[in-house]
């Protein structure tokens, strides 16, 4: 059994959690277990460090988990209703996310820390320490130490990085809003994986990363007996904003804006929608001021924000994990909404994200890649079009603890859980009575003399299928509003699995029949590259040996049986 936990960090870490959900949801193993592959006993905390409570980053991710939920318990005994895990599809996710708000620091009164800026922050006078105002003056403007960083550190990490090394001090303690929040303690002389993640040129992600990975690492390097691994993922440019509604002023006239003059902005640019969304006149006030000044992600500076990023992790940072994975694009999707943090902020699922979230499977599984020495750098193909990408073009990820090394390719994933979907909903004669079934021996034989099961048991397959199949959907739409940064063409492949309408049906049917001789399919299922020859004598034979199994224990059965079965396309003609 493993123990993980996923530090998703700003905004960029959150859309790389929702998709390590979704890659979970249709059954992305971690490790075998007595011949089947599975990520069933690990367990999953996920912690999201940022200081943009109502992100809509965190809404997504949360509506993930939900789905998840609900998953685990279609597909459980529904003996034990507080333990997911006992479906034994997937592994046990902590569906609380770990909310680490890094402007919730200690307080030795109501007055300390109440001002959400920098100044406010770090000259609060927590207890009886000095004045920081001295310090502070010689370092950053003064639009820095006064702007409102409740939504985030507005790529730059100089303003967060200060912040966040109290916070992560504050860890520490569980006495503390930060310490009480993560329960670090609880993981003291217990191995565990912490993958940590977040961008390289935004704010909160670039200054939260680098930090926390050494807080960590530091507790690491002095008990080195606890067991404990480090991994993270670093996200170079992959995609850019828009710019927003207005342009930002010049250094002289932004130091002093009247209200008038902020008032003007909002009456002109309050139909936009990341000022629609703000009910406050305040707020869409601090958000004009905040585009005046600069504060927001300038496309025109993320590489060299990168840059600097890498840099610092070469010389400060990368002796602190033992594994670092780089994800980019080298030429990232343009975003269609322009916004500054908040609900408002509510991006698509990109396929870089995906693949950052398979490197985290990489890092949980322990197939370690190479030496600690050296940085893990997933090198695309020459072929590969980062805005229209294709499933076989994502990097696989091994699995060292099966009893023999064992690598993962995702398209092979996917193609596997939607045939496992076909077969499941459409090649069983549910409205028939189970004793009637031909060429599904397995369930036929646990149904016989119990069709109330059965019914049950179909409700609950439609439900957990349907979960399913928006998770794959999830991951590879190509409307940019979903999803962003694929071709398209795996998600119409995938549609006709996922179909009930009778062409379809026939089509695949026609595939996963047999002669009237022998087990052998009449034809081939193809995703991308992959193919499987599979008929439905042979899928109506497998079943779990024990009893008892749950629901979630026969797809998963099922689901590896098929696996199993795939093979590259040109080997399998």
């Amino acid at each position: 059994m493993s123990k993980n936990v996923f530090i998703a960090i700003g905004g960029s870490g959150a859309k790389v959690a929702e998709a390590l959900i979704r890659l979970l949801t249709i059954g992305f193993p971690t490790h075998k277990e007595k011949g089947v592959l599975t990520s069933v006993e690990d367990t999953l905390q996920i912690w999201r460090v940022d200081p943009d409570l109502s992100a809509g980053a965190a809404s997504a991710l949360n509506n993930a988990i939900k789905d998840y939920q609900e998953l685990q318990k279609r597909l459980s005994d529904g003996k034990t209703p507080n333990n997911i895990a006992t479906s034994r599809w997937a592994m046990d996710i902590d569906v609380r996310v770990r909310e680490l708000n890094p402007l919730d620091l200690p307080r030795a009164s109501d007055a300390d820390n109440t001002e959400k800026t920098l100044r406010g922050i770090l000259d609060s006078r927590y207890g009886d320490k000095q004045r920081s105002a001295p310090f502070l003056d010689p370092f950053y403007e003064p639009k820095d130490l006064e702007v409102k960083i409740d939504r985030g550190f507005y790529q730059k990490p100089f303003i967060g990085a200060a912040v966040m090394a109290v916070y992560a001090d504050s860890l520490k303690e569980d006495s503390t809003p930060g310490g009480k929040e993560a329960g670090l303690t609880a993981f003291y002389n217990n191995q565990a994986n912490f993958f940590l993640c977040g961008s390289l040129h935004g704010g909160t992600g670039a200054c939260g990363v680098p930090i926390l990975g050494k807080f960590i690492g530091e507790r690491k390097k002095k008990n080195p007996n606890w067991g404990w691994r480090i991994g993270g993922a670093l996200l170079a440019p992959y995609c850019i904003p828009p710019d927003p509604p207005f342009k930002a002023l010049d250094e002289q006239e932004a130091s002093d804006i009247p209200d008038s003059v902020l008032d003007g902005y909002v009456d002109k640019y309050g139909d936009e929608p990341a000022f629609s969304q703000l009910k406050q006149k305040e707020e869409k006030r601090e958000l004009v001021k905040q585009i005046l000044r600069g504060f927001f992600a300038d496309p025109q500076d993320m590489e060299a924000r990168a840059r600097q990023g890498l840099s610092y992790y070469k010389d400060h940072s990368a002796d602190y994990f033992d594994e670092l994975y780089l994800v980019g694009k080298p030429e990232p999707d343009k975003l269609k909404v322009w916004s500054n943090g908040g609900q408002s902020q509510r991006n698509p699922l990109n396929s870089a994200e995906v693949v950052a979230a398979i490197s985290a499977l990489n890092f949980f599984s322990e197939a370690n890649p190479v030496s600690p020495q050296s940085y893990f750098v997933g090198a695309s193909t020459h072929d590969l079009n980062s805005k229209k990408m294709k499933l076989y073009q994502l990097p696989s990820f091994g699995i060292r603890r099966a009893p023999t090394d064992l690598e993962i390719d995702p398209e092979r994933v996917f193609l596997a859980t939607a045939v496992m979907h076909h077969l499941l909903l459409q090649q069983i004669a549910w409205d028939k009575k189970a004793k009637e079934w031909a060429n599904i021996e397995g369930l036929r034989n646990y149904y016989l003399g119990n069709e109330l099961k059965k019914e049950e048991d179909k409700g609950h397959f439609d439900a957990a299928m349907s979960l399913i199949a928006n998770s794959m959907l999830c991951l590879v739409d190509d409307s940019e509003e979903i999803a962003i940064g694929w071709s398209g063409q795996d998600k119409n492949q995938l549609l006709a699995f996922l179909s009930a309408a009778d062409s379809d049906v026939r089509s695949i049917t026609k595939q996963v029949s047999t002669r009237w001789w022998g087990d052998d399919p009449r034809g081939s299922l193809e995703l991308g590259r992959s193919s499987i020859k599979v008929s439905t004598k042979q899928f109506g034979k497998w079943c779990p040996s024990n009893a008892a199994f749950t629901r979630g224990e026969y797809l998963r059965f099922v689901w590896s049986n098929l696996y199993g079965k795939i093979q590259d396309k040109n080997e399998s003609a």
